[in-house]
């Protein structure tokens, strides 16, 4: 375990700030610190402390975790906001950013054209060759120089500047991978916010900045068993019957007279089926009565005369005629064939 600090101490101190090398320095020493108590030990407000703390938590070296007390003097609880480091997590993260820095290296290491190993030694010549380019032009001296004749000169070997970054890389990140090859040989216990917080240390406040104490509060109590008026939402048991084809004719009976008695009750009183005007023949009811009486009234309605019609005809001329002068008018009477009910009513001025 103390390989694991030492590792977190390192990393923290070659690549952050001094502001986040302190904050895990405290959650290295205290295992588990509150909001508050950090903001204390930093010097810092929430606001400031939670946005240092953001980036730690993006980067797998602190966990945030997330609680309701209740304060002394209060009575509605509130959220409070912890930070601890999971080991695990953290030499994971950091295994994971060293082996995509050395791919992301390599990538730019890959030389893009054939070394030359081959060097003209004539000043103003200085002409660099291949070893297959030069198999064609071999005397007895050794390999000469396509363009001025002269012997060539094995190069010295230079890298190139892919390969100085990458070299610089190992170099720079040496001390973690040996530590991450130690780490990997002790076995890191499982880290989280209950053991954290049984292994904190207190932070010693003076009078002055000291706080109220707070107990956590189980939120499985506050939970509502039921909600009120939906005590009855469904049914309590269930029965599953399994018939046979007997049954289901047994059932279709049932069924059958079941629809039977209900169409009985509902059926119609025989004072509203049968027809109350008399007839010659046998007495009829039920339906036959009732069309009966619709035929019967019907050809009573055909037979009646139609409506009578009233006429207005104004006698003579009307063009010359003011309005003071009264006219001559008749009125008329018309119905239908029946002219014996014709009726004339004349007024002669």
């Amino acid at each position: 375990m103390d390989i694991a600090k030492t590792l977190i101490r390192c990393v923290m101190r070659a690549f952050y700030s001094t502001q986040e090398i302190l904050i895990i320095d405290a959650l290295v020493q205290h295992s588990c610190l509150r909001d508050d108590d950090l903001g204390h030990l930093m010097k810092l407000g929430n606001k400031d402390l939670h946005k240092a703390c953001a980036g730690l938590r993006d980067a797998r070296f602190l966990v945030v975790h997330t609680r309701p007390e209740l304060q002394a003097g209060k009575t509605r609880p509130q959220n409070k906001t912890y930070y601890y480091i999971d080991y695990r997590q953290t030499i994971d993260a950091i295994k994971w950013r060293v082996y995509k820095t050395d791919k992301d290296m390599q990538g730019i290491a890959k030389p893009s054209e054939e070394n030359k190993e081959y060097v003209c030694p004539r000043v103003g010549c200085e002409a660099q060759w291949s070893q297959m380019e030069v198999l064609d032009s071999v005397s007895a001296r050794g390999f000469t120089c396509q363009r001025c004749g002269s012997v060539l000169e094995q190069a010295k070997e230079r890298e190139a500047p892919g390969h100085q970054q990458l070299s610089r890389m190992n170099n720079q990140f040496k001390f973690m991978t040996d530590m991450l090859q130690e780490v990997d040989k002790v076995v890191i216990p499982e880290c989280n916010f209950d053991l954290a917080l049984a292994n904190a240390r207190p932070i010693v406040r003076l009078e002055t900045h000291e706080v109220a104490p707070s107990v956590p509060v189980d939120t499985a109590l506050n939970k509502p068993s039921a909600v009120k008026g939906l005590a009855n939402t469904g049914p309590k048991t269930m029965q599953v019957i399994i018939s046979t084809g007997d049954d289901d004719a047994e059932q279709a009976e049932a069924a059958r007279k079941r629809q039977e008695e209900l169409l009985r009750q509902n059926a119609l009183p025989e004072w509203i089926t049968s027809s109350s005007v008399p007839t010659t023949g046998p007495k009829a009811s039920g339906p036959a009565a009732s069309s009966l009486l619709d035929a019967t009234v019907k050809g009573e309605v055909a037979d009646e005369h139609p409506a009578k019609k009233v006429k207005i005809e104004i006698q003579g001329d009307t063009s010359g005629v003011k309005d003071e002068e009264p006219m001559g008018m008749s009125f008329k009477m018309e119905g239908g064939d029946d002219e014996e009910d014709d009726l004339e009513f004349e007024d002669v001025m």
